[in-house]
């Protein structure tokens, strides 16, 4: 490895939980990049729950056996559970006292091998660059190009498979401090237009200061979009969720709606080809809030049916329902 590729070689975050069969996938394309600088997160069993302590200590053990390359190992085990919000939010929080950027990974995102590569070539070009907040390996435009280059800019932080600096982080209130006099101001009409959009993060971000929503992410999103930063999203997926449906999921249980499990990734072509001019990719975003995040009510029954036609093997389960109600 030359010094150019050590340059780019992020340390990273691995953020695991209660699933060692997911865990070790996405450990095992870890190990195939060997990174150096190595973190590994872990929330502690959820009481009452013996099944899940055996499964939290089977994923330290994959950690434990798994990690055999030459690295700087550093772990974060949590003796009791904190809950998704405080738990991953605490391992950012001592992933970037220690490092000035970084790679973060959950234990059900596999990523691709140019993923990598991707991540680090963006953190250093864009270290310093107050309109990026982060770098997502993440593309859910089901294959249409939004533009002619390697990535684009978005106002989403997806963060399946993701990069960022400590100057982003540190951003990050949990309180949301600031929201309701940013969207007062206009905040989502500027970045979304107003109508559905704007209806559609009002209810999802009131929930979440309600506590219906125990994560660390919406308030991630909203840092970017206070300070007028975003995120770079690859012309090609660059990681798969691979955890939905799992039984040690705790937010991914199903995709019968929304249609991101296990989406396809693709090589990402180098050298990467930077946009020469920069352009929040509205069309793009709301091309994504529609078919993925926000998915109206026909299109999840068309998603339902499909879901139900692929389970049952064709048309049989409409005339099953049929003579059971009859």
């Amino acid at each position: 490895m030359d010094n150019q590729e050590k340059r780019l070689q992020p340390p990273l975050l691995f953020l695991v939980f209660n699933r060692p069969d997911t865990t070790q996938e996405v450990l095992k394309a870890i190990r195939a990049q060997r990174p150096e600088r190595f973190y590994v997160a872990c929330d502690g069993p959820r009481d009452g729950r013996p099944d899940e302590r055996e499964a939290v200590h089977k994923v330290r053990q994959v950690i434990a056996e798994g990690v055999d390359w030459p690295c700087n190992l550093q772990t974060l085990y949590r003796d009791t559970n904190l809950g998704c919000k405080k738990a991953v939010s605490s391992a950012l929080d001592w992933f970037f006292e220690n490092e000035e950027a970084g790679i973060i990974l959950e234990d059900d995102c596999l990523p691709h091998p140019d993923f990598w590569r991707f991540c680090g070539e963006l953190l250093d070009k864009y270290a310093n660059d107050e309109r990026v907040f982060m770098i997502s390996g993440d593309n859910f435009q089901e294959g249409k190009r939004v533009n002619e280059d390697s990535y684009y800019v978005s106002a989403l932080t997806h963060i399946w498979g993701w990069a960022a600096w400590r100057r982003s982080w540190q951003k990050v209130d949990l309180d949301l401090s600031g929201y309701d006099e940013w969207v007062q101001r206009g905040g989502l009409k500027r970045l979304f237009g107003p109508g559905r959009w704007e209806r559609a993060w009002k209810r999802t971000f009131e929930r979440y200061s309600q506590g219906r929503y125990n994560t660390w992410d919406y308030p991630f999103l909203f840092a970017a979009w206070k300070h007028g930063q975003y995120a770079l999203l690859p012309s090609v997926n660059l990681v798969s969720n691979i955890g939905f449906g799992h039984q040690g999921a705790t937010h991914t249980t199903t995709d019968v709606y929304h249609g991101l499990s296990r989406i396809s990734m693709e090589a990402m072509p180098f050298p990467l080809r930077h946009p020469n001019q920069w352009k929040h990719q509205q069309s793009a975003d709301i091309r994504t809030l529609r078919s993925k995040m926000f998915p109206s009510p026909a299109l999840k029954l068309w998603r339902l049916l499909i879901f139900k036609l692929h389970r049952y093997g064709g048309l049989s389960f409409l005339f099953v329902r049929a003579r059971r109600s009859s």
